[in-house]
């Protein structure tokens, strides 16, 4: 007889995650990486094998429900690579809008809980090359760990990627104990988490999350001693954080997603707007997605002046050369979007004061333990501490660092790379920003029901960037373009008509009334 597969108790924040799936949004990261030529499907099965499956053993394993009525990691006794990996012709017409068509109508198929939880597609036939769609469920992973897993199976060098494709690497060592500052503080919250798991039961007794009465819970935990004054006010702050604003982006969801991603930019054009104006890549990148989707609001009559949206911005906890180790290691915090802003560069100078305030905020940590007491709640209780989160949102950004240098797959080069990160309880779009080779590519994905057209957002974004660069490069002494840029925006909004409510009801107001 067989002996019985040893099982791994999954922590309280992969436990979160996993339970966060719903009709209306799936917890699962979907990437895509696009190669030039034709990738041998015998030849992805077998990088596969070595290079991801044999390193991970997570990826063999699936999750069940133990007799203490816990979750548990156990390897799959059926696991079968097969039932993994799906070879696809793309129709006609090959192009990059029949892949997103494609990619739009798998990624509304939930994972089989039964196996393990990630499936590949080799989509072939994609203007002369391959995409390979990835798909893997968050409680797996975060986004930079599963990035960095996917990037495993390529290599900077041509000769070590066709190498690759013929035998197997030995298995990556175990990762050494985190050193340095980054280190102490993954060590720190992992343990205030665990003392929050501990303490999970008495905040549920006294109605931490039923927030009725929003003093009350931060009383409970500083009387538990385990905030400090700094994270009390913070968690006081984050209890008195009315929902998001109704907009186009927030209101009923659907069932069905769709998945777009923008031209790639130069990012050293990007680095220089930021060096103008002393901002980051980051900076540059959000004021542009928050000017894009001011654009969207104005052209289906949502009035942006109405103020401005919240995204949930997730921040990493890990340092990136120990992003091998799997899990969820990070935490959210919200970030104010400057949709009522008209001007680029306002937009910029709004959104870099508000990252600016993050950085230097203890807020991660607070929410990471926060997640880390959700994953051991009742479910239907973690259900709507999960949707009370994410009523203070309309969507989830972030950014992932890729390769600066060209890599390859089996002796092709690796020619765009995407991914499209999940959303939770009532956040109708995720945004994506992932750099590679000096270029950075934005990605959407949506809920069709409320954003119709997701590729205008798309276009926007790039006119949005072309905006600050006129404005920020183009143009004498760095500065004396700004009045012409001011005037673009001003004709965009003259073109549309704005909504405006009377007495409960929606009218049309014409545009033109806002033109200074």
């Amino acid at each position: 007889m067989a002996a019985k597969s040893k099982r791994v108790l999954m922590n309280s924040v992969d436990k979160a995650w996993f339970e966060m799936d719903s009709s209306t949004n799936l917890m699962i990261i979907n990437g895509l990486m696009w190669f030039e030529g034709k990738v041998d499907y015998d030849v992805f099965t077998h990088v596969l094998v070595n290079r991801f499956i044999e390193r991970y053993e997570r990826f063999q394993q699936r999750i069940v429900t133990g007799p203490d009525s816990r979750l548990y990691w156990e390897r799959d006794p059926h696991f079968d690579i097969r039932a993994h990996v799906r070879r696809i012709a793309l129709p006609e017409p090959r192009t990059q809008e029949t892949l997103q068509t494609l990619l739009s109508s798998v990624i509304n198929e939930p994972l089989d809980r039964r196996k393990p939880l990630w499936r590949f597609f080799l989509v072939e036939e994609v203007e002369g090359g391959t995409a390979l769609f990835g798909r893997i469920h968050h409680c797996i992973g975060d986004g930079i760990a599963l990035i960095r897993v996917l990037l495993d199976m390529t290599s900077e060098s041509l000769d070590d990627s066709v190498r690759f494709a013929l035998e197997a690497p030995p298995p990556l060592p175990r990762s050494p104990r985190r050193r340095g500052l980054l280190g102490q503080i993954s060590r720190t919250v992992k343990g205030v988490a665990k003392t929050s798991v501990e303490i999970s039961k008495t905040m549920v007794t006294q109605t931490l999350l039923t927030f009725e009465d929003n003093k009350h819970p931060v009383e409970v935990v500083k009387s538990l001693g385990i905030l400090s004054a700094t994270s009390a006010a913070i968690l006081a702050k984050l209890l008195i954080l009315p929902a998001d604003r109704r907009s186009v982006f927030k209101g009923e969801l659907g069932a069905i997603k769709r998945v777009v991603w923008s031209k790639p930019l130069d990012l050293a054009q990007i680095k220089a707007i930021g060096r103008a104006h002393n901002a980051t890549i980051n900076d540059v990148l959000v004021a542009a997605v928050a000017g894009a989707l001011r654009d969207y609001m104005l052209h289906v009559g949502d009035d942006p002046a109405k103020g401005d949206i919240n995204a949930m911005v997730p921040v990493n906890l890990r340092p990136l050369d120990k992003a091998i180790d799997l899990g969820n290691q990070f935490a959210l915090v919200y970030l104010p979007l400057p949709v009522s802003l008209a001007d680029p560069v306002a937009r910029l100078k709004a959104t870099k004061y508000q990252m600016d305030v993050l950085k230097s905020s203890p807020e991660p940590m607070l929410v990471y333990q926060i997640l880390g007491v959700i994953g051991n709640l009742p479910l239907d209780i973690a259900k709507q501490a999960t949707m009370w989160f994410s009523s203070k949102a309309s969507a989830v950004l972030t950014n992932v660092p890729g390769p600066r240098q060209q890599i390859y797959f089996a002796g092709l080069p690796l020619r765009q790379i995407m991914f499209w990160v999940p959303q939770s309880g009532e956040i109708s779009m995720g945004i994506s920003i992932i750099s590679y080779n000096g270029e950075v590519t934005l990605g959407l994905m949506v809920d069709e029901n409320l954003i119709k057209d997701p590729q205008l957002i798309m276009e926007r974004f790039a006119h949005q960037f072309d905006l600050l660069a006129r404005q920020t490069l183009h143009a004498p002494n760095h500065g004396a373009g700004k009045i012409g840029a001011a005037e673009e925006v001003i004709k965009i909004e003259v073109d549309v008509t704005e909504i405006e409510v009377e007495n409960g009801a929606p009218r049309k107001k014409s545009a033109r009334a806002q033109k200074r």
